[in-house]
């Protein structure tokens, strides 16, 4: 239906699910929703190290609500107009991809985003802006890109081990790799 899940819940789930993963980052996708989801946040798991806020146009990411669905805008509409069951209309559809339900949490986004963004803000969190309005790929190389630069400094060995050379390997894409620190919960 598009609407939040308490606040409590949610944090109380993300909490939990960060326990998972002691010593180690994690991305939580999509959160916090609202301003209470971001103040019970600090108040349970103390303030993230940074958010990053993902923006794009309503447009573009109706259309990838609902091409993940399986129907475009236009079929959405003509599926409604002709009075067909949404889920006749909708068999290989995630439930909750539709027009309906993309649209409602588009107004929730938008009536919940400004305060939580400012108010993270005043806590001192710092705020990545990413274009998501590229394509799929693009969007994922920028969120790589972040990736690579939470990641701890390579350690060097001790001088006495070996003072020329570092502890970093090369895989196979030329990328330079260090131990994952990183988890990402969506």
């Amino acid at each position: 239906r598009g609407e939040l899940v308490s606040s409590a819940t949610v944090t109380a789930l993300m909490r939990r699910r960060m326990r998972s993963f002691p010593g180690r980052r994690v991305l939580l996708d999509g959160f916090p929703r609202s301003l209470e989801n971001a103040r019970d946040f600090v108040e349970l798991c103390g303030p993230p190290e940074l958010a990053l806020h993902l923006d794009c146009e309503d447009t573009v990411l109706l259309e990838r609500i609902l091409a993940r669905g399986g129907l475009t805008a236009r079929e959405a509409k003509l599926a409604e107009e002709e009075g067909k069951d949404e889920g006749e209309a909708t068999k290989a559809v995630r439930a909750d991809d539709n027009i309906h339900t993309a649209i409602s949490r588009l107004k929730n986004y938008h009536k919940h985003h400004r305060s939580t963004m400012d108010w993270l803000k005043k806590i001192k969190v710092p705020i990545v802006e990413i274009d998501c309005s590229g394509s799929k790929e693009e969007v994922w190389q920028q969120l790589m890109a972040i990736g690579r630069l939470m990641r701890p400094a390579v350690k060097l060995p001790s001088a006495a081990a070996a003072p020329t050379s570092s502890t970093a390997s090369v895989d196979k894409s030329g990328e330079q790799s260090v131990s994952e620190d990183m988890q990402w919960i969506a």
